[in-house]
């Protein structure tokens, strides 16, 4: 018991310098967290003025619109031209630019059959700068007309772009 004891008190005597080693390094940065926490307050209540929201609105959408401006239309068909098969067309094509500046872009695709836009769809699929590709709505349409009888598919589906990712 003396020895278990003595190891005791010789362990508390240890801990206490070490904490009173510490204590003055914890009461500075104690300081220093107030001071910036009072410092953020006041940065914060700048922030929150009228004028201040209405400038970060400002730059917020002349940040879209050269987001907009960057994507290159010539590239992103030349991406696609070698993707579309021969009997898929591609009836309107829009990007839209996200906050993060994620591009998607929304396809409305017409073919001559399910087999051709599943080949387009594989395609997307296989390609480094399409990801998430979904497709949100299929429709059938038939025509018959006096000399043929057609049936195309129609499909809309959105698929982000990262032209970034392009291996060339």
């Amino acid at each position: 018991m003396v020895v278990l004891s003595a190891w005791q008190a010789i362990g508390f005597v240890r801990y206490t310098r070490l904490a009173r080693a510490i204590r003055p390094a914890e009461n500075n940065a104690r300081v220093e967290a107030e001071t910036l926490g009072s410092r953020v307050t006041e940065l914060e209540s700048r922030l929150d003025r009228p004028e201040a929201t209405a400038k970060l609105n400002e730059i917020g959408f002349f940040n879209h619109l050269i987001a907009r401006k960057n994507l290159s239309w010539t590239r992103l068909l030349a991406d696609l031209e070698h993707m579309v098969p021969n009997n898929v067309h591609l009836l309107s094509l829009s990007p839209q630019i996200g906050a993060n500046g994620a591009i998607t872009i929304l396809f409305d695709v017409q073919g001559r059959s399910i087999r051709d836009v599943s080949e387009f769809i594989n395609r997307l699929e296989k390609s480094p700068v399409f990801q998430n590709i979904a497709v949100s709505t299929e429709s059938l349409k038939r025509e018959n007309t006096a000399t043929t009888a057609s049936t195309d598919v129609e499909v809309f589906l959105t698929a982000t772009y990262r032209p970034e990712r392009e291996e060339r």
